[in-house]
């Protein structure tokens, strides 16, 4: 029986049925589209798939990737022709090898449905004898596999035939392209050329070049063709082309020729083109202008401040350098920090007034992440009016240029050699504490209203050997210098997690651990992942830490960040906002971010019962942490009249040096569960400034 199609019932398909159903043969019905409506008892036996699997599905599913384009191809130029020539394609079976068919087709109207119908012959058992016997089928197959494109064109340049590659990568129906002339698919501007190129090859030789091919959708490729001048040969009697899609191939030589004469790094001409260029520039005529320019002290920037600081300046001076507009004006980079210049000029004021312009405008600083970057450049030049030697030219700017650092004075960089060593050495100095744990976290207890520990906060350390303890305010900027801040976040993090496990095994499970943690690391995709499994590691609960981040990283968050810190919640690890107050945060944006709590700055706890907005604002925050049921600390705690005044706004967790200011984690352990909590007229020293973390 015919395969049933109980969601089509036109008349068309009914009319099929009863005469096609009987045949040996498998027989097929599709739309222009590829939908199958009809396929006889044979077909189904052939592809091994049932009633529901092949009716109402596109054809173009089952056929092999190799092959989809030359059956849309020859569906989409079926309608063209009487009827279609053989075609041979591979179809999926219902066991998920592949069967080999002939197909041929024609459009017809059947009821009032126009339908392909296709006529199939099963091929695979032929196809393996073709290649068991290796005879011409083999040859044929192997052609229409080929990755590149082969074509065989007459002496008078019609196409012959075409290999399966060109429908495969063109869309180029077989049928309609034979006889008909090979230059008419060339772009209009290639033609004549390919057409005198391929006449002049003599026989049994070969000649290689590119051009322009036209795909079926009128798209063109630059192909790279090699033609072999085969009309001798008594069997192929052609020409012989194959091609291959070049275009990746073509970009990569203009990279190539453009990088022969260009910088890679800045874009600017190097030697080599800027050499050509201004031999142009002379040759045209007039008097000619050098100007050399180098950044002072550049190798120390880099010392200083790490190489990709060091980049990012030079990239700056080359953009401000190609940034001048200037009548005849050539902007190169020799390599390293050594800038050139040629203008044409009838005297030395242009080359001055230019000289001035780079001074004024090139030598500005450049802010590279948290780092602000100072820097000077020195200028040299020489003019001729009548330039006879370009290299002569440049030797003069060049020995100016050396004559200005011989006579530079110490100043001259902005940064002292006193200053570059002494800034080295602090960094050699981060390093090695580093490598043997002179840096680790301090605990700042955070104390509910009797005093009771229930959290701490970890706070980077440097426990220098000469200079003792060391805040945040001198370990970051040596850390961002020297490419280490992650080291030191990722330390101080460790460190931290081992503690809470420590604080657990005590009987202090209840006591929670912050960490700050940097909003361009929870930004980073792997941050949850890492977060977490840094606690499995470190055997600690996730739920026993609490992740803060400053107001303003939380402002506009973006999806990695949000999910990042979903994550960390699902597991029980709370979020806070920290010196909440000084960002821009209204109401609408708290109740949208992932957040437990917040942080009162310190700058409002200081100016309590003494500045009315700070006192006004505390009491709003206080309010404000209540109604959305978020639990929030009163930071920079100093004084008891403070302590008492949060007390009386709602406020049940202080953190400050009236409790304890940062301590290490002995004498941190040793304060549990309780701290005595002073009278009320105390006398607390205030915290340093360079205690302060940010």
């Amino acid at each position: 029986m015919s395969v049933p199609i109980p969601s089509l019932e036109s008349p068309a398909v009914a009319m099929l049925t009863p005469s096609l159903d009987q045949l040996a043969d498998p027989v097929i019905a599709v739309t222009d589209e590829g939908i199958l409506r009809y396929a006889n008892t044979r077909a189904s036996d052939v592809l091994g798939w049932s009633d529901v699997d092949l009716i109402d599905q596109s054809v173009l599913d089952l056929v092999h990737p190799d092959d989809v384009n030359l059956a849309i191809a020859a569906m989409g130029t079926i309608y063209d022709k009487p009827y279609g020539e053989l075609l041979r394609v591979r179809v999926r079976h219902g066991r998920g090898t592949w069967v080999h068919l002939e197909l041929r087709g024609a459009v017809q109207t059947i009821g009032d449905e126009q339908l392909i119908v296709l006529v199939a012959r099963d091929m695979t058992d032929r196809h393996h004898l073709d290649l068991d016997q290796g005879d011409v089928g083999v040859l044929r197959s192997v052609m229409n596999r080929m990755h590149a494109m082969v074509a065989l064109l007459t002496e008078d340049g019609r196409i012959r035939s075409i290999n399966g590659a060109v429908t495969r990568l063109l869309g180029h129906d077989p049928e309609l392209v034979q006889n008909r002339s090979f230059v008419s698919y060339l772009h209009d501007d290639d033609q004549l050329q390919v057409l005198e190129t391929v006449h002049s090859v003599p026989p049994n030789e070969t000649v290689t070049f590119d051009a322009r091919l036209r795909g079926a959708d009128d798209e063109f490729h630059v192909c790279e063709f090699t033609v072999n001048n085969l009309l001798d040969d008594p069997v192929v009697g052609s020409y012989l082309i194959s091609a291959q899609i070049a275009t990746s191939l073509v970009d990569a030589r203009n990279r190539v020729d453009f990088l022969a004469e260009h910088d890679s790094r800045t874009g600017l001409l190097n030697r080599d083109g800027f050499m050509k260029a201004a031999r142009q520039m002379m040759t045209a005529g007039g008097g000619l202008g050098i100007m050399v320019i180098d950044i002072v002290h550049f190798r120390s920037i880099n010392e200083l401040y790490g190489e990709p600081v060091g980049d990012a300046v030079l990239a700056a001076v080359a953009n401000r350098i190609d940034a001048v507009r200037w009548p005849d004006l050539i902007t190169a980079r020799f390599g390293g920090d050594e800038f050139v210049m040629a203008v044409r000029s009838s005297s030395d004021a242009s080359i001055e007034l230019l000289r001035e312009r780079i001074r004024r405008d090139v030598p500005q600083s450049v802010a590279v992440g948290e780092q602000e970057v100072n820097f000077a450049i020195r200028t040299a030049t020489a003019f001729e009016a009548q330039p006879q030697a370009l290299d002569s030219l440049l030797v003069s700017a060049s020995n100016e240029l050396m004559s200005l650092k011989r006579r530079a004075d110490p100043d001259s960089g902005g940064i002292t050699f006193d200053a570059i060593n002494e800034r080295r050495a602090q960094l050699d100095q981060l390093r090695a504490a580093l490598t043997n744990g002179e840096i680790r976290p301090f605990f700042q207890p955070i104390v509910d209203r009797n005093g009771l520990v229930i959290a701490v906060e970890a706070l980077v350390r440097w426990d220098h050997p000469v200079r003792g303890i060391l805040g945040v305010g001198d370990i970051l900027p040596l850390a961002q210098m020297a490419g280490l801040a992650e080291a030191v976040d990722n330390r101080v993090l460790d460190l931290a997690m081992q503690f809470a496990v420590r604080l657990t095994n005590a009987g202090h499970g209840a006591v929670e651990v912050h960490v700050n943690v940097d909003p361009k690391v929870i930004a980073s995709p792997s941050f949850g992942h890492s977060f977490l499994d840094r606690c499995h590691r470190a055997g600690a609960d996730p739920a026993q830490l609490v992740v803060e981040i400053t107001e303003t990283d939380l402002l506009a968050p973006g999806p990695t960040s949000l999910a990042n810190l979903h994550r960390l919640r699902g597991v029980g690890t709370r979020v806070t906002i920290d010196d909440f107050g000084t960002g821009y945060s209204s109401l609408s944006h708290l109740l949208e971010l992932p957040i437990d709590g917040v942080k009162i700055d310190r700058r409002f706890v200081a100016g309590i019962d003494i500045d009315p907005t700070a006192t006004n604002l505390t009491t709003a925050i206080l309010g404000l942490s209540e109604s959305l049921d978020l639990s929030c600390v009163a930071e920079g705690v100093e004084q008891p009249y403070q302590r008492d005044r949060l007390a009386e706004r709602g406020c049940v967790a202080f953190q400050g040096w009236l409790y304890s200011p940062a301590v290490d984690i002995e004498e941190m352990t040793a304060m549990l569960p309780r701290i005595e909590i002073p009278a009320a007229d105390g006398a607390i020293r205030p915290e340093p400034l360079d205690q302060i973390e940010a």
